[in-house]
């Protein structure tokens, strides 16, 4: 079997079996990948803490007929302090759910990786709400989901929108949000992004109730 070194995020895992893992993994030349991570589980194996949640991993794979297999793999970022808190934590979760849901399988897109990493980054690094709506919109974008003239509200927030959607990362750091502007924000990419995934986000159904107590 053919093997290939690719690095990527993990944004889901199952377990499979008495030992072994499934792996859901975002990279950036091979897109969304399923990966077959064989006795991880086990009290003795090196790979285990490698491909927790989160973590930005380099790995070797064999390139099976159905799924790939896990050889190697290689610790590269944790982003710890988004496991540390149990909000960010929340707000991580939210951001692998929608890219794993909104990716199709196998499907090359640099753009897509590299808005995933830059999110991780910035929550773990200079945690603000502002940096999840803008990966929301700039995600549906790049993925070709966006249409603002589907959007109900009010204009302000539509200019919000569109500067999220078409201002880099940097020039976003002072933009500046007000409580209200946020919670609209929030609640009209909410409905948008359960539009196009046809059901509810369950990280945000999570977030909800962790809110509310």
């Amino acid at each position: 079997m053919p093997t290939i070194t690719t690095e990527g995020i993990i944004v889901k895992r199952s377990n499979f079996g008495e030992a072994d893992r499934i792996l859901t993994v975002i990279t950036p030349y091979k897109g969304k990948i399923r990966v077959m991570a064989k006795g991880v589980r086990k009290i003795t194996s090196r790979r285990g803490g490698s491909i927790e949640m989160l973590n930005k991993v380099r790995m070797q794979l064999y390139i099976g007929k159905n799924m790939s297999i896990l050889t190697e793999a290689q610790t590269l970022e944790t982003f710890p302090k988004i496991k540390a808190d149990l909000n960010l934590t929340g707000y991580g979760s939210h951001i692998v759910e929608l890219t794993e849901r909104l990716l199709p399988e196998e499907q090359t897109n640099p753009e897509a990786y590299k808005l995933l990493v830059t999110v991780l980054t910035l929550m773990d690094k200079q945690p603000r709400q502002l940096w999840i709506r803008a990966f929301e919109v700039k995600l549906l974008a790049t993925l070709g989901f966006w249409s603002p003239d589907q959007l109900q509200t009010n204009n302000e927030v539509k200019v919000l929108l569109d500067d999220l959607q078409k201002k880099e990362w940097i020039d976003l750091v002072n933009l500046q949000v007000s409580e209200a502007q946020a919670l609209e924000l929030e609640r009209v990419l909410r409905y948008y992004m359960e539009r196009v995934l046809e059901s509810p986000l369950r990280s945000v159904q999570v977030m909800r109730k962790m809110k509310n107590g």
